[in-house]
């Protein structure tokens, strides 16, 4: 099981509703324009956000890091088969957080829409538990996890880029291979398809026995058989 060390970088946005509300507020001055009293509705509102985004911003700010995760893969997976992989996310922040990561596949899985969003209570550590399908050997490298973390205010977006390259090798299907060896320890081979034939002749059963033809092995004759036929 992989286990790395990650480096935290960070990165702010805005949240759509931010734009919505300063495109509001400047419609309400360019109606300030005809209507004098709109303009210190408009003064308000552009003021009221301004703070509230700086409070965000503290709110998301004040831990460092706020969010800390990591990857848990087996050094190798099997191929054809569905395979897990953990991500465990941990809430440093005082208050519950909304998170939406992304974890940057290797490309043999063609899966560049990944996204999972979470809830995560403060102090509380939240699993991501998802499966991958290889479907050739080789190397996968999977690359960093990307969070973007929001305050219950939801004004302002805190991206986290952690570092968790790692290359995991893609053997054959180890995990059939057990499945068989198990089955063959208990006995249970026919509830795959798996039969043990059976060759005329080659029995030691009276009602398998065939004649004798020249060449065939003495060591296979069953005397005991021959015995009871009468035959000399």
């Amino acid at each position: 099981m992989s286990m790395i060390n990650f480096l935290e970088r960070s990165s702010f946005y805005l949240n759509r509703v931010v734009f919505y509300i300063a495109f509001a507020a400047s419609a309400v001055f360019v109606i300030s324009y005809f209507i004098p009293a709109f303009f210190d509705i408009a003064l308000a509102v552009l003021i009221f956000i301004v703070i509230a985004i700086c409070v965000d911003a503290v709110l998301l700010y004040s831990k460092n890091p706020g969010i800390t995760a990591k990857r848990q893969v087996t050094d190798r997976l099997s191929n054809g088969d569905e395979n897990r992989v953990l991500i465990e996310i941990e809430n440093n922040y005082g208050f519950k957080v909304h998170a939406q990561i992304i974890d940057e596949l290797p490309v043999q899985f063609q899966d560049r829409n990944w996204l999972r969003e979470l809830l995560i209570v403060s102090g509380t550590t939240a699993v991501i538990d998802y499966l991958v399908k290889p479907l050739q050997r080789g190397e996968y490298d999977f690359g960093d996890i990307n969070i973007y973390v929001q305050s219950p205010l939801k004004l302002v977006k805190r991206r986290y880029t952690i570092e968790q390259q790692e290359t995991v090798k893609v053997y054959p299907s180890y995990i059939q291979m057990r499945r068989y060896q198990l089955l063959a320890a208990t006995h249970r081979l026919q509830e795959v398809g798996s039969q043990r034939l059976r060759k005329l002749g080659q029995s030691m059963e009276f009602e398998q026995i065939k004649e004798y033809v020249r060449g065939d092995d003495y060591r296979n004759i069953n005397w005991k058989a021959t015995a009871r036929r009468g035959v000399i």
